[in-house]
Order: C-alpha cells, then sequence, then structure tokens
C-alpha cells in the first residue's frame, strides 16, 4: 500500500472595494486586511481535489526549503512545502501526519526586508491548525530541546516553478 499526499484547491474570490492611490496600493491594503482577518471567504465552490504521487515529491534538507521559500518571495511567488518533525521531539505518540506542516514561502521569515520573524503553518492532521512553528523548531528559535527535523518535501509542481527563477546575486563594484 502506498501513501498519497491529496491536494485540496480552494478557489474562492470576493470583489473588495478600496479607496486607494494606485493598484499597488489598493492590493496592499486588501491583502493586510486580509491577513488580519477581515475577510472570510465562505463559498464552497471552486474546489478541487487531486492525489500526489510520492515521485511528485521533492526531498530537501530544512536548510535548502528556506533557501528555496527566499528564491521564491524574491522572485515574486509563494510556494509551499512540508516539514515532518521527528517522534522523539515529542512526549506524546503522533502520527506522521500529526507531526507533518505545510508551510507557505508566504511568511515573515522568507520575505525580505521584513520587520518581524515568523513562521505559521497547519499541520496536515488538521489539529493544529495554525501554530507559529519558528518558536517551537530547533533550527530556528526552539533551542536544543526543540522540535526536530525528520523529513522536508515540497510537490514537484511548487519545486519547478522555483528552479526556474533567475537567480539574483549581489553586483559587484556598485
Amino acid at each position: 500500500m502506498s501513501e498519497y499526499k491529496v491536494l485540496i484547491t480552494e478557489t474562492w474570490k470576493r470583489a473588495v472595494t478600496v479607496d486607494a492611490e494606485s493598484r499597488e496600493e489598493a492590493e496592499a491594503t486588501v491583502r493586510c486586511q486580509y491577513k488580519n482577518g477581515e475577510y472570510a471567504l465562505v463559498s464552497a465552490d471552486g474546489v478541487s481535489f487531486s492525489a500526489q504521487y510520492p515521485e511528485q515529491q521533492v526531498e530537501l534538507s530544512y536548510g535548502k526549503l528556506r533557501e528555496l521559500f527566499r528564491k521564491a518571495e524574491r522572485g515574486g511567488i509563494h510556494v509551499s512545502g512540508y516539514i515532518t518533525f521527528r517522534a522523539d521531539s515529542f512526549s506524546t505518540a503522533y502520527s506522521e501526519r500529526s507531526r507533518t506542516y505545510a508551510v507557505s514561502s508566504d511568511n515573515k521569515a522568507f520575505q525580505p526586508n521584513m520587520g518581524g520573524y515568523s513562521i505559521y503553518a497547519r499541520c496536515l492532521d488538521g489539529t493544529d491548525p495554525c501554530v507559529r512553528l519558528e518558536q517551537y523548531m530547533a533550527a530556528e528559535y526552539g533551542g536544543e530541546r526543540g522540535w526536530s527535523v525528520e523529513r522536508c518535501y515540497m510537490l514537484r509542481e511548487d519545486y519547478d516553478r522555483v528552479m526556474t527563477l533567475p537567480e539574483r546575486g549581489r553586483e559587484r563594484g556598485r
């Protein structure tokens, strides 16, 4: 028997009217309002399901996942990845789904020039829908007693999107 990851894609939409000086300002305003919970999309229309075969996953170290997330954000795209923590990081026995968290590159820890540092995620079994992982992760601010990473992966589609972005290095001599 094989293990499959099933993607649930929601394509809900809502038009919001705001006063702004430019399109960019309007989008930034609504993005901020949305992140602050001022809008909740509730329509069930447009939901699709897609099983992902194990070969559609790209295994990465946490350092590489973080590097690719930062590259994606610099390139103006958001991608997702998954972090599974070691069973011995917890005093209670949890299934792999309970120890695996879906993470987006759209977190302050991966975005350039952000005033804060946070990594919000949700576990795959739904019991922990919104947790600030950086506080618990040994690789971040959790310290030596923090949760240790067992494995990280991205779905091939997101990995390929990041890999097609141009490399942006620092220019020398300026």
